[in-house]
């Protein structure tokens, strides 16, 4: 029985059953089943997201415009790092009881019995609430949104990229790097062919506008790309790279960021 299922067992049954601000259709036949403590589990949880919506807020935060770079503050980096540095042992201590959690009851919940999923929903809801509770605190502490702390994380702790369908056409952006490089070329190539001493002046002067021209359009393209902000953000996660990758941890994300931004559960573990 896998424990990263259990955790996303309860947040997937928490989230159809909390509808309105109480267990619906279910009833308190689900309550009884969660060892009579699934009402007040999920209001809990209910008390957690009217907590995000305040922090986001009370400190707002302005995302780039779609498609651009977000680009990392030294400041805000080392507050984002000390916000997740201070959740890690609640983080340790919702592993642990999930561990025996597993232990204690992995054979019932392998049987399918609804009871044995619904007592583990219930347990999920409270041992994650705890950690998520721990790292709300940490962020109010910090004067930073849930939204900011995830879009920090996007860039932090990027996700590999899918690979690509190798049945679907590429589609190529002007700004990608391998055009930029492409472009590169063509102007390095320039410079050779003005020092020919044979150049006439005609042709020598077409060179030199499209030399111009081509070290113009380089530079728009790489204000597009958001080269710049890539190579800043780059130096600024190289300079705090040993206390990045020592928080590094992608289960963390996927169980306690994830829920506390848009889209909330999604990226949570199936069954």
């Amino acid at each position: 029985m896998n424990k990263k299922w259990i955790l996303g067992l309860g947040l997937g049954v928490g989230g159809l059953l909390l509808v309105g601000g109480g267990l619906v259709a279910t009833g308190y036949w689900a309550d009884r089943q969660m060892d009579g403590a699934g009402v007040a589990t999920l209001m809990q949880s209910q008390e957690r997201a009217q907590k995000v919506a305040e922090l986001n807020a009370r400190y707002p935060f302005q995302p780039p415009a779609t498609g651009k770079v977000l680009k990392l503050e030294e400041a805000r980096l080392e507050a984002y790092l000390a916000a997740r540095e201070a959740t890690l042992p609640a983080y340790a201590v919702l592993q642990k009881e999930t561990l025996a959690f597993v232990q204690e009851h992995g054979s019932a919940l392998s049987s399918g019995s609804r009871r044995a999923q619904l007592r583990a929903a219930g347990a999920s809801l409270r041992m994650m609430g705890k950690a998520q509770t721990a790292l709300l605190l940490n962020l109010e502490a910090q004067g930073m949104s849930p939204q900011e702390f995830g879009r920090l994380t996007a860039v932090v702790y990027p996700e590999p990229e899918a690979a690509p369908d190798a049945g679907a056409p590429g589609v190529s952006q002007a700004s990608d790097p391998a055009n930029i490089a492409l472009l590169e070329e063509q102007l390095a190539a320039i410079s050779p062919q003005l020092e020919d001493p044979k150049l006439g002046e005609a042709e020598r002067l077409q060179l030199e506008q499209r030399r111009a021209g081509l070290r113009k359009y380089i530079t728009q393209l790489e204000l597009a790309s958001g080269k710049d902000v890539k190579e800043a953000n780059a130096a600024l996660l190289k300079k705090h790279a040993a206390r990045i990758a020592k928080a590094a941890n992608p289960t963390f994300d996927q169980l306690l960021t994830k829920p506390l931004t848009p889209g909330g559960t999604a990226g949570l573990p199936t069954p």
